[in-house]
């Protein structure tokens, strides 16, 4: 790509969420989506692979379909109401529907077929990319009909999420899908408690960024694809190796790193509202997940190759510039609990 594309591309992808998150308008909102949309697409495809062109191919037609359906149910909504305002949005059925397309763009089960294999079709960065920047636009328009939104629908969708996300990732060694189906999970935590407390959603997805942005800076760092190669971190950088670990198992959740405060907010506030059932099955099923980050911790700290590992390593990989944002980051992803009761 020319300096030109470099500028466009990335200030249409910017300035299209930024968009989204302070627009009232449907049609605005649809605008932005789709600019987004095509603006990520040369980024899939940019390696010029036949993986990435098929991960950009798949992108493009699941977000074109979730735009479609927004399209509709959003023309329908105005047609019966004659206005255009998001939080305006009458039609149960018509909301319905445009509940379904934006969890298609966020990739929450049953809409999830989607992210793994775009995930694995692209650098790490444009992953990261994904996971992260792209899901911002459809979560400010769940937040902001999340007065209006069916909990059971989002309790629903959330469960399966969790649990799809933690056996997907279960036998996989492609660091990519792993996190894919991470994001998965954590997508479902996120929405779980969307209708009921949106600030605690919120605040998930935000230190879910928060964690997994180091992790993949260091899989950058290190030209890393997959578990076997990351089994030589530890004779690289004992450091990394240790805040890598620690940086998974706060991923998974496990206190007192910082990934446990979301799950206790979650849970709390689920049996605040008599949501015990439901609850105790969302602990349960994070277990799933549990054993998937435990695999990576133990990968990432507790085997020096080639002694306890006897799959092929590679004996050289190409090593970069550390991101000099990495250890400030993973402090963060680590060590923020004690922020809980200011929240």
């Amino acid at each position: 790509m020319n300096l030109m594309s470099w500028l466009t591309i990335p200030t249409s992808i910017m300035l299209s969420t930024i968009l989204v998150t302070t627009s009232t308008h449907w049609l605005m909102v649809w605008t932005c989506l789709e600019i987004n949309t095509l603006s990520m697409i040369p980024i899939i495809s940019k390696p010029h692979h036949p993986r990435a062109t098929e991960a950009a191919t798949k992108y493009f037609l699941t977000q074109t379909l979730a735009s479609m359906t927004m399209l509709f149910a959003a023309t329908t909504n105005a047609l019966t109401s004659s206005h255009w305002e998001i939080s305006l949005m009458t039609d149960k059925t018509m909301l319905m529907l445009m509940t379904l397309a934006l969890m298609m763009k966020i990739a929450a089960v049953p809409f999830h077929f989607w992210l793994p294999e775009v995930t694995q079709g692209t650098n790490p960065t444009t992953s990261l990319i994904i996971l992260t920047w792209q899901k911002l636009a459809p979560m400010s328009i769940l937040l902001t009909l999340s007065n209006k939104i069916n909990q059971t629908l989002l309790l629903l969708m959330g469960i399966l999420s969790i649990m799809i996300g933690g056996l997907g990732g279960l036998n996989h060694t492609q660091l990519r899908k792993i996190m894919a189906f991470s994001s998965i999970a954590h997508t479902g935590w996120i929405i779980s408690t969307m209708a009921i407390a949106p600030d605690i959603s919120s605040t998930t997805l935000l230190i879910y960024i928060l964690t997994i942005i180091p992790i993949f800076s260091v899989f950058s760092t290190t030209s890393t694809t997959s578990i076997k190669d990351m089994s030589t971190l530890w004779m690289l950088s004992p450091t990394m190796a240790l805040a890598m670990t620690l940086s998974t198992l706060s991923l998974s959740g496990l206190p007192p790193l910082t990934g446990f405060m979301p799950k206790w907010l979650i849970l709390n506030k689920m049996a605040t509202f008599n949501f015990m059932i439901e609850a105790t099955l969302m602990a349960m099923l994070s277990l799933l997940s549990l054993y998937m980050y435990l695999r990576l911790a133990y990968i990432f700290s507790m085997t020096m190759s080639p002694h306890t590992n006897t799959m092929t390593m590679k004996w050289r990989t190409t090593q970069k510039t550390p991101n000099p944002s990495i250890p400030l980051l993973m402090t963060l992803s680590i060590m923020m609990l004690p922020m809980t009761p200011k929240l």
